[in-house]
């Protein structure tokens, strides 16, 4: 069965979408480093924990809480995160990773 919208509009993540490697690590456990731009592309350059470097755009997923990066500019990232509250309802929380000098 496929994941429902909940009352807020928000839906459940996916169970059977594949993870990103950037899912394996809590966001903040992950540094911004920089970012790349090619033609009207703006790409987030994510460094994890072991010392790798991946490359991140909009659209992509990162962190443990299904976050979905929202947008990128030279300073920062931003995603949306799916947080359960006590009543099990699912609800969406913003977070904000800021490139590290």
């Amino acid at each position: 069965p496929k994941p429902t919208a909940l009352p807020g509009g928000i839906k459940p993540p996916d169970p059977n979408r594949p993870k990103g490697p950037l899912e394996a690590f809590p966001l903040e456990n992950l540094k911004m480093v920089g970012t790349l731009q090619q033609k009207k592309d703006i790409f987030a350059l994510i460094k994890t924990p072991d010392n790798n470097l991946y490359r991140v755009k909009t659209g992509d997923f990162m962190g443990q809480n299904f976050g979905r990066i929202t947008d990128i500019n030279e300073s920062a990232l931003k995603l949306k995160e799916l947080v359960q509250d006590s009543g099990n309802e699912w609800k969406e929380e913003e977070r904000t990773l800021l490139l590290q000098e």
